[in-house]
């Protein structure tokens, strides 16, 4: 797992010998834990000022329309890395709080890469096709309402393939899961720029211009 993102979402903490054995054991304890699902889907795209249209059903959303500018179609997706990751954090809750922060970020940062990597099936299509993929886009970012979650998760059978549910508030359980947006566009001026293109949170240690310098 990248550390640095570990680190960052420790709150930007400082490596020592002792936390770098607390990452080590967390992250084991992940990996060990895990048991990844993923599920995806193409859709028709048409996209307008105010919001855009995906495979028939529109969505209310500025920053996703800018997001989307010259695409054509999208995939939608979800990915878990299952319900194991909410027994083991707590456990630990009981027996180590002291681990519980460690393992929340390492499974935050094997979620992302995770989820990444299940979408390479996505990059291989748009690369035999000439097309180049917009950064995953989620409910909850920027203007794109948390409710969205409803629509991808009818359209993609979500609950059924992979297992993830909803809350009524519409947080996903198991908490260690994804939902996203990508984008296909023919042009390759706006891709590949960083998950963090669409999102309105200024101070995120996320951010591309926010991020410490090596």
């Amino acid at each position: 797992m990248n550390r640095r993102d570990i680190l960052r979402y420790l709150g930007g903490a400082v490596s020592d010998p002792q936390l770098d054995k607390m990452i080590d054991r967390a992250e084991q304890e992940v990996v060990r834990t895990s048991v990844p699902r993923y599920v995806d889907g193409r859709f028709p795209l048409s996209v307008g000022v105010e919001g855009v249209t995906i495979g028939g059903v529109y969505l209310s959303s500025r920053t996703l329309a800018g997001h989307l500018q010259g695409c054509q179609e999208v995939f939608l997706t979800a990915f878990t890395l299952g319900p194991g990751i909410d027994t083991l954090i707590k456990r630990y809750e009981l027996m180590e709080m002291s681990l519980v922060p460690v393992l929340q970020a390492c499974a935050a940062v094997y979620t992302e890469e995770q989820a990444d990597t299940a979408q390479e099936g996505i990059a291989q299509y748009a690369h035999e096709r000439g097309l180049f993929l917009r950064p995953r886009y989620s409910p909850g970012y920027g203007d794109l309402p948390l409710s969205s979650q409803r629509f991808l998760f009818d359209v993609l059978q979500v609950s059924k393939k992979i297992g993830i549910t909803l809350t009524e508030n519409c947080l996903m359980l198991p908490m260690k899961s994804i939902t996203g947006v990508v984008g296909l566009s023919s042009d390759p001026s706006l891709c590949h720029v960083g998950k963090c293109m669409g999102c309105d949170a200024k101070n995120c240690p996320f951010r591309q211009e926010n991020r410490p310098r090596n």
